[in-house]
């Protein structure tokens, strides 16, 4: 009988080496998917940082930090239009803008180059003023003499204590609550901005009697300044410094 032949001996794997040609284009190709991912997406986020309404502004309102959200937005070559960068604390704004809009450069006015304004404190009682009257909202101010007794008609047959019209579209700065507005029963101050030629008007309303505050629609306020105005406003745009806060802007 022939002997059985002898069984091959085993072959054994080698220790891997990290100078292997496929472990280093593994890893290279990792490297490159990464890279190309992150670029990829990059180039996709062609969104940037605007500030935004966060409630309805009426025209005259001057802008502080409850009034502004930051957003992020696509705006396909109209990013010079809408104001980014420090949040413009401080302007004034020029034309009424809806809770949600964008703010727009041409919308806002420097306080310090374009206008004078002036607050004013009206006292306001019970029943007189809207109960959610609040800071950015336009009202019309009404007047009823106190005299209700001493009829007196004008030349043109008007009675000249009936209730009238002092100022049309006034912009609420501050409102005092206590409790809710004139709930105690007691006059409460809202504090108006306008600009200096209705003050005037205003005093005198206050000495003659009481004063009634009428919300207007945001459809039917009106600017606060004219248009040229808006002109400097081109400081509030991406890369330019806020003006410093102030209660009221100066001159």
């Amino acid at each position: 009988m022939s002997e059985a032949p002898g069984s091959p001996k085993a072959a054994r794997l080698g220790s891997p080496s990290w100078l292997d040609g496929r472990l280093v284009l593994g890893v290279l190709l990792v490297l490159v998917s990464v890279l190309v991912g992150a670029k990829v997406l990059s180039g996709a986020d062609a969104s940037q940082q605007v500030w935004v309404a966060s409630h309805d502004l009426a025209p005259g309102t001057v802008l502080d930090d409850r009034d502004l959200i930051n957003g992020r937005v696509r705006l396909y070559g109209t990013s010079g239009s809408y104001v980014a960068g420090p949040k413009p604390v401080g302007y004034v704004v020029q034309r009424g803008i809806t809770a949600g809009e964008l703010l727009p450069v041409s919308a806002l006015v420097d306080p310090r180059k374009a206008l004078s304004l002036r607050e004013i404190a009206l006292p306001i009682g019970s029943g007189h003023a809207p109960p959610d009257l609040a800071h950015g909202q336009q009202v019309d101010v009404y007047v009823t003499p106190d005299d209700k007794s001493a009829r007196r008609v004008t030349a043109k047959g008007v009675d000249a204590y009936a209730p009238r019209l002092v100022l049309s579209g006034a912009t609420v700065e501050r409102v005092t609550r206590s409790g809710g507005l004139g709930s105690s029963g007691q006059d409460q101050p809202v504090v108006l901005t306008v600009v200096p030629a209705d003050v005037l008007a205003l005093v005198q309303a206050m000495s003659q009697g009481r004063l009634d505050l009428v919300r207007v629609p945001r459809t039917e306020q009106r600017p606060l300044v004219p248009a040229a105005s808006t002109s400097a406003a081109a400081s509030a745009s991406t890369g330019t410094a806020a003006p410093t806060p102030t209660s009221t802007p100066a001159p």
